[in-house]
């Protein structure tokens, strides 16, 4: 008798553990505007780590969370260094690298409790693991709310998003669109793109939304990693122009007047080597007001192209190169005029200027610094971590 009261206690326990499982997800997959009418996001872009996430990335994030209170988080690929992870050994031993290095974010977006959306960039998946294999790992979070549509479509991981309105639940205000732009062009080299079955999948759903909207276009902001080729019809060259921050291959690279809106051109760009009808069949269907992307990490623009804003976010990566922009943006949307939107960066320094510990911590990892400077900041650095670890970032 007790044997079998036992074995309907476990079955109670699993089937309650499943149900709160399902509970959590349906608690995060549905965003809407607050009581104010407000909606805010951070993006991460190119956090591109291993298995051993920078103590001053932990440190950022979490104050981020904590100060910027985002209602959504979306990861804009290059989410870890996959390459990082590879072992050339057994597949199980890339699955449990590649666990353990999405998990040093993932706990602190879990813990804090805001839904996660994903795409994949280039470097996600430089390893045994599959996109597919790696979105598993993801799924396992209840925060994370990302879906795909399976072997439908060219990649992994594209899809949409709604956003509903304050005042009234079953009415969609908003639209998200997650593109998957690929890794690399295995016939032409350089990097890939939005291949047109995607954008066939995007101007579908587009209409879809549009026919249940009253025939009205649904507001919507894209996202991915890779940068659309459109961007270079906004970038002139030449020789010594003034005010130009970018220098490559010999010439000086600025923005045509009229199109920059805010922040630098510090990289020159990086979109896929083939062009992609993506970016024309959103100024078609007009229901597109801005492209958020990564990729490039040292640019912070924000420029206008055919009524779309191109905007692209630095990286905040210590495991590749970067600049002194390295941080998150953050996006707001109100309800009220879904026309617009506005938008800022947030860099380290913002938070923890006057924190002595914390900024030696930055410093020592940051590459456009001089040598002798990151080699002081770790001999502070190294002399305060008792402190540091019985206190925290304690000065």
């Amino acid at each position: 008798m007790k044997k079998i009261i036992s074995v309907v206690l476990c079955v109670v326990m699993l089937m309650a553990t499943l149900c709160f499982g399902v509970s959590a997800k349906e608690e995060f997959g549905t965003l809407k505007f607050n009581d104010d009418g407000n909606f805010r996001i951070m993006q991460v872009a190119d956090l591109q780590d291993d298995m051993l996430l920078n103590g001053a990335v932990k440190e950022f994030l979490k104050e981020a969370l904590i100060r910027e209170q985002p209602d959504l988080i979306v990861l804009t690929g290059d989410n870890i260094s996959g390459g990082s992870c590879r072992t050339d050994m057994l597949k199980s031993w890339d699955k449990l690298n590649c666990e353990i290095a999405i998990g040093q974010f993932m706990d602190i977006f879990e813990e804090y409790g805001a839904p996660v959306a994903m795409v994949f960039g280039n470097h996600d998946n430089e390893n045994k693991l599959s996109k597919e294999e790696l979105f598993d790992i993801y799924e396992e979070y209840d925060c994370f709310i990302g879906t795909d549509e399976g072997d439908a479509l060219y990649g992994c991981g594209t899809y949409n998003l709604p956003i509903y309105s304050s005042k009234d639940s079953t009415k969609m205000a908003y639209n998200l669109w997650m593109f998957d732009s690929n890794t690399y062009d295995e016939e032409l080299g350089g990097y890939d793109y939005v291949h047109d079955d995607q954008v066939e999948w995007y101007v579908n759903k587009s209409n879809e939304l549009k026919a249940a909207n009253g025939g009205e276009a649904v507001p919507s902001m894209a996202f991915q990693h890779i940068i659309v080729k459109e961007i270079f019809d906004l970038i002139e060259s030449g020789e010594n122009i003034e005010g130009s921050m970018l220098k490559y291959d010999g010439k000086d690279y600025v923005f045509k007047d009229g199109v920059l809106k805010a922040g630098y051109l510090k990289e020159y760009p990086c979109p896929g080597t083939r062009p992609s009808k993506q970016f024309g069949a959103m100024v078609e269907q007009g229901d597109v007001v801005a492209m958020f992307f990564g990729h490039d990490h040292n640019n912070t623009f924000e420029v206008n192209h055919s009524g779309i804003d191109l905007v692209a976010t630095p990286g905040f990566t210590f495991n590749s190169y970067g600049n002194e922009d390295r941080g998150v943006r953050i996006i707001d949307i109100n309800e009220e005029d879904t026309s617009t939107y506005s938008t800022y960066l947030v860099q380290f320094d913002d938070y923890f200027a006057d924190n002595k510990m914390a900024m030696a911590n930055y410093n020592m990892n940051c590459d456009y610094l001089p040598l002798w400077d990151r080699i002081k900041s770790g001999i502070f650095f190294v002399l305060t971590f008792p402190i540091k670890a019985i206190f925290g970032y304690a000065f």
